[in-house]
């Protein structure tokens, strides 16, 4: 099954979840494609997210219907949901990510 996120699901996240997490929005593992099983920029920024760690300095669109703080209201909520495990919580967020958000490739210069 295709896994769809609409603006009105994302701006549903309330101030509960946000305190103490869910996993309401979160693709069932089955639904999540391989790319974000394996990892990519959306599932590096979910675990860079997770950790703590510095995120990479890369520019993104925010998809029509979605706003950044919607997109920063559903990641926190389910990044600290007790479940499930936490590889289907980064691949799932990864996923949630790509269907808000687009990351902006930069032009190279020549």
């Amino acid at each position: 099954m295709t896994y769809i996120l609409t603006p009105e699901q994302a701006n549903a996240i309330s101030d509960v979840d946000i305190a103490f997490g869910t996993i309401r929005l979160l693709p069932l593992w089955n639904d999540i494609p391989a790319e974000f099983h394996t990892g990519n920029r959306y599932t590096q920024l979910a675990a860079d997210l997770f950790f703590g760690r510095p995120v990479t300095n890369s520019q993104i669109e925010i998809h029509e219907g979605f706003t950044p703080a919607m997109l920063d209201r559903a990641v926190k909520a389910h990044l600290i949901s007790a479940a499930p495990s936490h590889e289907h919580k980064i691949a799932g967020v990864g996923l949630m990510i790509s269907r808000m958000c687009t990351f902006v490739e930069e032009a190279s210069s020549q």
